[in-house]
């Protein structure tokens, strides 16, 4: 593995030099430069894809360094990104992830015995009380020994107690780390953690699939969890160390959400209810999230006037002014979404032009904090779709719609045949990435075994992952589409 990290590095320091070429095109010493570049990329490439045989995902990768830069610019969630802790988030053994944790895990200060341990992807709160210390969210499984190395750079004291935010993988899976530390240790989470990680056991090789992790890293069994030693419904107020916490549960992110307000601080730890930019609300592949009462949240919490923002995602914030206005920003264009949205369905407007007619106003969607990188206004919308109607999509023929390689065939037929399906597709693709992906989709259902279809869509989709416009989680859905395309070609020895 490291002789192929090596290798891409080496294939990434030839993109470098391709860019010079660029620049210096029309030169004799420019095209040089460009084609030394070219043979030394396509050397290192094809030297890692006949010796690579793991994830097609990470192969499609290695084939194309390029996407890698794209994926980093969500897919750190306001922080460092980490490729192997990514693609291996649930791992506890996965060596690679467990050193790029330790690598580029670094503590910052938030204020008198507060800090912020900044993880790749995540962050997690430790809070320095007399009684012990009190560590809010633990990370993904395999930073665990990250974050306990990085507890005991800054205190020797015994962790008093653990609380969850959330349940999801990247707030509640280094737990076992800092359980091997403190065994004595209290874990507080709202009492809806309890299903979600039944859930998790249940759907373990859905969410392999939806989230593209090895499933066999994956909870099989209860064991195979750290359960937290107490839970609560609504409101729990605890006292440690003489001072104050109060843990509120709200919906947002997920059912089992909540946030932690220390008023002898005045800080607050708030999971993923504030990210830094457009939040995760509008996840496709995730089960139900709540825009209405995560807006609800933001006010309540800008209400307490917190003056330390300690966030589970990005940098913290120690102005007062600054938070109040970020939690009351993003509360205005999480309403305003779902004002748009319901105010449609109450019109009785069908659901895609609903959603085609989404968008935040001039002054939200300026805003630094509101930035697209995971998902869109118009990923929320369908969230809120989701929340409020049924399966239908109101298109008459999708109720019981023919399956969708009948369609592919029609259409394919329509257009005089997949080739000519394909020659179309790659001409639009000059103009309309999306309406090209559409064609791309339907040569693919009529005939995936098509060598022309198969290399039609790793095209279309890697422009689609290229596309500045292109938010995290659309990137990642195309990269599994191309990966599909490109084991159908390693299988026909292509």
């Amino acid at each position: 593995m490291a002789k192929i990290k090596s290798l891409i590095g080496y294939a990434a320091t030839a993109l470098v030099f391709t860019g010079v070429g660029v620049m210096l095109s029309g030169t004799e010493l420019g095209d040089q430069v460009r084609s030394s570049a070219n043979v030394v990329k396509q050397s290192a490439l094809s030297t890692v894809a006949d010796k690579f045989s793991g994830d097609i995902r990470e192969r499609v990768l290695i084939e194309n360094p390029e996407l890698i830069e794209r994926v980093m610019v969500g897919g750190g969630f306001g922080g460092n990104f980490s490729k192997n802790i990514g693609q291996h988030i649930f791992g506890k053994n996965y060596e690679p992830a467990i050193q790029d944790a330790l690598d580029m895990t670094e503590v910052k200060q938030a204020g008198d015995r507060m800090w912020i341990i900044h993880m790749p992807i995540v962050n997690s709160i430790l809070l320095e009380t007399d009684e012990g210390l009190v560590v809010i969210d633990t990370g993904m499984a395999p930073a665990g020994p990250a974050l306990i190395k990085a507890i005991r750079s800054v205190s020797d004291k015994p962790i008093h107690t653990i609380i969850i935010t959330h349940g999801h993988t990247d707030h509640a899976y280094g737990t076992y780390a800092l359980v091997e530390d403190s065994p004595n240790a209290q874990i507080i989470a709202h009492e809806n953690i309890i299903p979600r990680f039944e859930r998790y056991i249940k759907l373990r090789g859905s969410l392999a699939n939806y989230m593209s992790q090895p499933a066999d890293e994956l909870p099989a069994s209860r064991d195979d969890l750290v359960w937290p030693t107490r839970t609560f419904s609504d409101r729990l107020e605890l006292t440690i160390g003489g001072e104050e916490f109060v843990l509120q549960h709200r919906k947002g992110e997920t059912d089992d959400h909540l946030y932690v307000w220390v008023p002898g601080r005045k800080a607050i730890a708030v999971g993923d209810f504030y990210q830094g930019f457009l939040p995760n609300v509008g996840n496709g592949k995730r089960s139900q999230r709540y825009v209405e009462e995560w807006a609800e949240t933001m006010r309540e919490m800008a209400a307490l006037k917190p003056q330390v923002l300690l966030p589970s995602h990005g940098e913290g914030i120690t102005t007062g002014k600054a938070i109040e206005e970020n939690f009351v920003v993003l509360a205005q264009a999480l309403e305003s979404i779902s004002e748009q949205t319901i105010t449609a369905l109450n019109k009785g407007i069908r659901k895609d032009l609903i959603i085609d007619s989404i968008e935040l106003p001039e002054e939200l969607s300026e805003h630094p904090t509101l930035q697209v990188k995971y998902v869109s206004a118009k990923d929320i919308s369908k969230m809120l779709l989701k929340q409020y109607t049924g399966w239908w999509n109101d298109i008459p023929s999708d109720w019981s719609p023919v399956p969708w390689a009948t369609r592919g065939a029609e259409i394919a037929g329509l257009a005089g045949g997949i080739d000519q399906l394909v020659a179309r597709a790659r001409e639009v693709m000059k103009t309309d990435l999306a309406l090209a992906s559409h064609m791309a989709d339907w040569a693919w259902m009529a005939d995936p075994d098509h060598p022309e279809v198969q290399q039609l869509t790793i095209d279309v989709y890697k422009a689609r992952v290229s596309d500045p416009s292109t938010n995290t989680q659309e990137m990642l859905t195309y990269i599994d589409q191309m990966a599909r395309a490109r084991q159908k070609q390693l299988e026909a020895g292509r």
